[in-house]
């Protein structure tokens, strides 16, 4: 990774939020258009983070010079301009991707890991864990261990409190209503996280309003309550799929400097 900024201050927070992932080597900063062109052409790397508003040569007039001094290179955009003004503009250009610096920095990784092509996605998603359990009493319990250890791994502690709660739902219903083993998958996308659970019973389920003495039954109820998507499906081999998406809240959203 080339970064390309003329703020000091920028290129440190983001040498250090792409070399702690582990998924990028910075190989040299640039403080302007002219030092990113032939800082690329000595390092040949293989993604250029661009800045467009720089003194002397911008980024803008600097991407023909780069896509000659490196043409297989991922030129993106890291900006403070609009992108719905300078996106198109530096797509034709050659950009693959355009970034405004109000992106957290945690979230710089996972966009620049899609926009330069490095990632081939599941389903949409960054990233999936799964994990089967038995029809047991503790199955539920497992379920919200694996769940807090899946989205603390991720940094998206936010919202653990509302995902463990339901899907210690849905798999109480999977192993205790519908006995079957229950298969559990936490996908994290780039806005959201998903979290599906899937059994082998052919029956749908339909949220109903329990009473005020039934100590049950209000597992569906409260997944359109607190979740933001919900749905079942059927699966090709028998059985269904029931799903639900809450919002993803990093740990730290800490702000890229503007």
């Amino acid at each position: 990774m080339l970064v390309v900024d003329d703020a000091n201050d920028l290129r440190f927070v983001v040498r250090e939020t792409l070399e702690r992932s582990g998924r990028f080597s910075v190989v040299g900063e640039a403080a302007d258009g002219a030092e990113a062109v032939r800082l690329a052409g000595e390092l040949q790397p293989d993604v250029v983070l661009l800045d467009l508003d720089m003194p002397g040569v911008s980024g803008l007039d600097a991407l023909p010079g780069l896509r000659v001094a490196v043409p297989d290179a991922k030129v993106v955009i890291l900006s403070g301009l609009p992108r719905e003004r300078m996106e198109a503009v530096t797509r034709e250009a050659g950009a693959v991707g355009y970034l405004e610096k109000g992106t957290p920095a945690r979230r710089l990784v996972d966009e620049l890991v899609i926009l330069a092509g490095l990632l081939d996605t599941v389903e949409g998603g960054l990233a999936e864990r799964r994990l089967t359990l038995d029809p047991e009493s503790q199955a539920p319990r497992a379920a919200r261990r694996f769940a807090d250890e899946t989205l603390r791994r991720w940094d998206c502690g936010g919202t653990l409190d509302t995902v463990e709660l339901l899907v210690s739902e849905l798999v109480t219903n999977a192993v205790i209503h519908a006995r079957s083993t229950a298969d559990v998958a936490v996908v994290l996308h780039r806005d959201s996280i998903r979290v599906e659970v899937g059994d082998t019973s052919d029956v749908m389920p339909k949220p109903r309003t329990a009473a005020a003495n039934e100590p049950s039954g209000r597992g569906l109820e409260l997944v359109a309550k607190l979740a933001t998507a919900w749905g079942v499906e059927q699966r090709d081999d028998g059985g269904k799929v029931v799903w639900f998406e809450v919002p993803r809240l990093d740990d730290s959203d800490t702000v890229l400097i503007r």
